[in-house]
């Protein structure tokens, strides 16, 4: 079956879903099958809550080169010598970045585990976590089981199971070359501050590790609604298959914060609060095929149906443009983690204090903003007020890294205006909390860093 079809149905049932499975027509002029796994007394358990949610998603409009809420580029676009301003300037104001045509290891025929083995490296023997659609109804805290690749790709064949693997680690998958400077916690962060902190603590593995990985889907698979961990962006390239990726966002009160995480609490929650999310929130329908890549800003609030089997890879990263949406994702995930992200991860704070060390030698080349630039800074110097629920003490441990960063944060934030007075959260949580807010002028910011710290 070709994922160009409009029919996404045609090869799938009684083979890979359940020959009694119901189709849905999505805005997009697809068709897919409803997901359908039977309990023992015959009981649909995708009906409560699956169901629901991707129809909820069917109802948005698909997301066109016109949006003014997602920016919409081609692949001649990565020629562009100003690319990485151009898109950074975007998920800086919130908005997802979609790239189609991007270069890609094309499957021919079927997505199998031969084509992941040849391409990619990745053994059939390959012990992997499984998420499994009838464990998550049974539990959804604990919906997964252990397995092998190649005992995935052959119950992908069983009608029964629908399964997913989120998390293969694959460090060789990089983002297109065009883009490869968009990670400023990579970039910055890490690649030019080592001189002046060394390394002496034991870093996090997941500050590299999450950098490329790679997913791989039975047809009819729900990720439900959240955001992503530590407030990272995203980058996600579809290699095989295709992804229903829908992108909520509050309809207004974009200034109120509790407005902001009552959308996050309630769209994981969707069957209880359908109506008052159909009051409060809006959303867009951004469909993926085989060449198409997305990146996504911090806190975006999204979930994604799967309706064929597919493969992407993808990676996470910071952006001195984002960190105010970073910033709102952690302050959210203090309260609410275990509900409003899909994982754990434990490797924010030794980046962002980095991306803080790295600002007096920054290039001229790089903008910074007010809003991101206060959120930054405070997530330097209030490390513990932003552990996220459910994370362990050690990702808010101090190493070498958080006197220099809490130094410099000061200095900075007292150029803002912060004071014992007037602290740095007053003025960051003031006005639309989406937007970077004003140009900083760094020739300026230089000069006071340079004489307060002795630089």
């Amino acid at each position: 079956m070709s994922p160009t079809s409009i029919d996404l149905t045609i090869g799938l049932l009684g083979t890979q879903v359940p020959m009694e499975s119901q189709n849905l027509r999505w805005k997009n002029g697809h068709t897919t099958v409803l997901p359908m796994v039977c309990s023992d007394t015959n009981v649909n358990v995708c009906e409560a809550i699956d169901i629901p949610i991707i129809k909820f998603m069917a109802e948005f409009p698909i997301s066109l080169s016109t949006s003014k809420n997602v920016l919409h580029l081609n692949e001649e676009a990565l020629g562009r010598a100003d690319i990485v301003d151009v898109v950074g300037s975007a998920l800086g104001s919130n908005m997802p970045v979609v790239i189609r045509g991007v270069p890609h290891d094309m499957v021919d025929g079927e997505l199998s585990a031969e084509y992941l083995d040849e391409h990619f490296a990745i053994s059939p023997y390959r012990p992997v976590c499984i998420h499994d659609v009838m464990m998550r109804s049974i539990d959804h805290v604990h919906p997964t089981t252990s397995g092998t690749i190649k005992s995935f790709f052959e119950s992908m064949d069983d009608p029964t199971k629908i399964q997913s693997i989120l998390d293969l680690p694959l460090a060789q998958a990089a983002i297109p070359k065009s883009l490869r400077n968009i990670d400023h916690g990579l970039v910055h962060g890490w690649n030019q501050t080592t001189h002046s902190v060394p390394i002496v603590s034991k870093v996090h593995p997941e500050n590299f590790t999450v950098k490329a990985w790679g997913m791989l889907h039975h047809a009819g698979f729900l990720t439900y609604p959240h955001h992503d961990a530590e407030g990272t962006l995203t980058w996600v390239r579809m290699e095989a298959g295709a992804k229903f990726w829908v992108i909520f966002r509050p309809k207004d009160r974009r200034e109120d914060r509790s407005h902001i995480q009552n959308i996050a609490t309630r769209l994981v929650n969707f069957t209880e609060h359908k109506a008052w999310l159909k009051q409060h929130c809006d959303a867009e329908l951004i469909t993926l095929l085989a060449g198409d890549m997305l990146i996504q800003p911090p806190c975006t609030m999204h979930a994604v149906y799967t309706p064929i089997a597919s493969f992407a890879t993808g990676g996470h990263f910071y952006h001195y443009a984002c960190m105010h949406l970073t910033e709102l994702a952690r302050y959210i995930d203090v309260e609410v983690a275990d509900s409003t992200t899909n994982q754990v991860l434990e490797h924010a704070l030794e980046t962002l204090r980095r991306m803080v060390i790295a600002i007096p030698y920054l290039s001229p080349q790089i903008s910074l903003f007010k809003r991101p630039l206060l959120s930054l800074c405070i997530m330097a110097t209030r490390a513990r007020q932003y552990r996220a629920k459910g994370s362990s003490t050690r990702s808010v441990r101090d190493t070498e890294t958080a006197q220099p960063s809490i130094d410099i944060s000061d200095v900075i934030l007292e150029y803002f205006g912060s004071s014992v007075w007037v602290p740095g959260s007053h003025i960051l949580y003031q006005g639309n909390q989406f937007i970077p807010g004003d140009l900083v002028d760094r020739e300026d910011l230089r000069r006071v860093l340079t004489k307060s710290l002795q630089l």
